[in-house]
């Protein structure tokens, strides 16, 4: 069981990096407009409209040439991030109670992470206009950190099931 302890925290740490990886991409008609990281999700970030399909738009066009156009942080990412810090920290400490803590925790993770895609989806068809239709494609990142999260918890419980209440043999 020893080598699952000392194992535990690289799950974390991969989860973190994952955060600077493309989680998701805009595509429109096929074509990917853009990637979008997870830490770009946190922090918000601009797209250029000037070239945003690989070319100068007209003028004539309704965002214009010199529009940025904003994507607004989400919360729902901070919070998921947060909890792979948070999980990070308290998988260095081998006890009981950090153990279900953590399972906690990792599970809050993949809850705020699905919440996010939720989120996501939802706003991406608030802004489909004309016949130019907006999609998300998921990265791996995305959902290798869903999986990260769920194998963390997988992990903090054996470490949790393992450290319980010694069990007393009575024949012997």
């Amino acid at each position: 069981m020893e080598p699952v302890k000392k194992f535990s925290p690289a799950i974390y740490v991969v989860i973190v990096i994952l955060f600077f990886m493309p989680f998701v991409n805009l595509s429109c008609g096929g074509q990917t407009i853009m990637s979008i990281s997870g830490f770009q999700l946190i922090t918000g970030t601009e797209v250029d409209a000037k070239g945003m399909f690989g070319g100068e738009m007209n003028s004539s066009d309704e965002m214009g040439t010199d529009e940025k156009k904003e994507i607004e942080s989400q919360p729902l990412a901070l919070f998921a991030f947060v909890a792979a810090i948070i999980g990070l920290i308290i998988s260095f400490f081998k006890m009981r109670i950090t153990a279900l803590s953590n399972i906690v925790v990792s599970v809050a993770g993949v809850v705020f992470l699905l919440l996010l895609k939720v989120s996501l989806d939802g706003d991406a068809d608030l802004n489909v206009s004309g016949q130019n239709v907006i999609t998300l494609d998921y990265q791996f990142a995305y959902w290798c950190s869903i999986i990260l999260f769920i194998v963390g918890a997988v992990v903090q419980w054996k470490i949790f099931a393992d450290e319980g209440p010694a069990k007393v043999n009575v024949l012997g």
